[in-house]
């Protein structure tokens, strides 16, 4: 076998943004066929510059060197990376084609936390920059520090790439992967997004004035559904084996994504654990430990056919607010759009809340300046749930729709909640082969709902005046179901006690 020629390059640096002479020069750039073939074998190995030194421009000269043979691996001495904050929105651009490698937690990459504080968002380190993506970009075996909070305002960004200008709308970032990071204090730990108001009408490539002109025209029924949108959504991004610590916002998020996969994190102290939102789909939440202050794992705003899988989320053991907010969370923006979260499989999970006064494992929340939201074709099986569920929205509940959920074979150890068809429209839900572990009665306020099999080891059922058609079958409680409501379909209950 024939391997390519490795060309490497040690740059080292006799004081801050100053280069010696390369071991070999760089060659011209290869042609795009030459770097498919060669990437990997470039590399340019860069000497920690120390905590008394910046490392902006010899990490940006690197990267650009890199990335102008056609890519290839930077990688990182053991030490200390200071970045400054410059004018503009990030300090070094990780470039297509680029592998950014460190040695593990030794190589630690941060902002000074001597930097004067500002309001506005930054990027220390920006994945791409507002106008030009960035693809096929790695970032490993580092230690990354945003001291968002130490510089006292603004939002400090991690490993992120955002396209916020209006002409750069239709266009990516793909295959990025972030693993294998230790991640502290940054307002978003990781993720990829775009400006969740703007429109993308065009067909292909537009001019600045046109994307102007789309961006102000407002956002609609339509927003995220739109072809073109959906044809330039982000594509296949993975974060996984990360440690995320002291995060705002969200620690990870997926923004207008088409096939992602956010594994094996462990996420603790985050305002919010990872998120799917802006129409992602085809995106994966696996396994991850999530340790919250506010919310858990974030399904919103038009996502759909999202898997989550394997998840251990609870709030954290200090949590001192009264959250309105809960491990698993359905929701909406505060944008002005009709929306749809669908298509989502929830299994195998454990969400666990005795932290909270509320204690709320699952939530809806549509926000009031929605035009509403149906959430359907959801199916949480073979969980626990040690806490509540809440099948209801109560911050805006006549602009929410609930249906067709199946809630089956889960463990749930709180109570499982509902609300009449006048506050809330919901249909369709089945409860089914569950061990529903409450002390005392459930109470079935919804209507339409098929509750069936299900083993209540503490107690019965109530079925709540206003509630009509409901179905109630197979279910074994330790004392008589009380029928309280309309037209229900009551048969082949068994009553019998429990041993413990």
């Amino acid at each position: 076998m024939t391997f390519p020629l490795m060309k490497s390059i040690l740059l080292a640096f006799l004081s801050a943004g100053c280069l010696c002479a390369a071991a070999e020069t760089p060659a011209q750039s290869p042609k795009p066929e030459a770097a498919t073939r060669d990437r990997g074998a470039f590399e340019v190995r860069i000497p920690a510059p120390g905590p008394a030194a910046l490392a902006d421009k010899i990490l940006q000269d690197a990267i650009d060197t890199v990335a102008a043979a056609g890519g290839g691996v930077v990688l990182l001495g053991a030490g200390d990376f200071k970045l400054s904050r410059t004018a503009g929105d990030e300090t070094v651009v990780i470039k297509s084609n680029v592998t950014l490698r460190g040695q593990g937690f030794s190589t630690h990459i941060y902002l000074d936390p001597k930097t004067p504080s500002n309001p506005q968002r930054y990027f220390p380190l920006r994945i791409g920059t507002g106008k030009v993506p960035a693809s096929n970009v790695v970032i490993e075996q580092l230690r990354y520090t945003g001291h968002d909070k130490a510089i006292g305002g603004g939002s400090i960004m991690g490993l992120n790439a955002r396209l916020d200008e209006p002409e750069s709308l239709l266009l990516s970032c793909d295959n990025v992967s972030i693993r294998h990071c230790w991640i502290y204090d940054a307002k978003q730990a990781v993720g990829c997004t775009k400006p969740g108001g703007s429109m993308y009408e065009a067909k292909t490539v537009i001019t600045p004035a046109e994307a102007r002109a789309a961006s102000k025209a407002g956002v609609g029924p339509r927003n995220y559904t739109n072809p073109d949108r959906l044809a330039s959504q982000f594509k296949n991004w993975q974060v996984c084996h990360n440690f995320i610590d002291t995060c705002g916002n969200k620690a990870v998020e997926l923004a207008e994504c088409n096939g992602g996969l956010i594994a094996d994190n462990y996420m603790t102290n985050v305002v919010d654990g990872p998120q799917v939102i802006f129409g992602s789909r085809n995106v994966q939440i696996r396994d991850n430990e999530v340790y919250f202050t506010r919310s858990g794992i974030n399904i919103t705003e038009g996502s759909n056919h999202i898997r989550v899988t394997g998840n251990h989320v609870e709030p954290v053991p200090t949590f001192t607010k009264n959250a309105a907010n809960a491990c698993l969370l359905f929701r909406t923006e505060p944008q002005p759009l009709v929306t749809t979260i669908s298509h989502v499989v929830v299994s195998g999970n454990i969400f666990r809340d005795q932290t909270t006064p509320q204690k709320g494992t699952v939530k809806f929340i549509t926000r009031p300046e929605s035009l509403g939201c149906t959430y359907e074709a959801i199916t949480l099986t073979g969980n626990v749930f040690d806490g509540d569920v809440l099948v209801l929205d109560s911050r805006s509940p006549a602009m929410t729709t609930i249906r067709d959920v199946i809630f089956a074979d889960n463990i749930c150890e709180g109570d499982l909640i509902s609300a009449p068809s006048g506050v809330v429209k919901s249909s369709n839900v089945m409860v089914r082969g569950n061990q529903l572990r409450k002390p005392g009665n459930y109470s079935l306020q919804a209507s339409g709902w098929i509750w069936a099999a299900n083993s209540h080891p503490g107690g019965s059922l109530t079925i709540a005046s206003g509630a009509e058609g409901n179905v109630v079958h197979d279910n074994v409680v330790i004392t008589e179901i009380t029928d309280q409501g309309a037209k229900t379909d009551l048969a082949r209950n068994v009553i019998r006690p429990f041993k413990r």
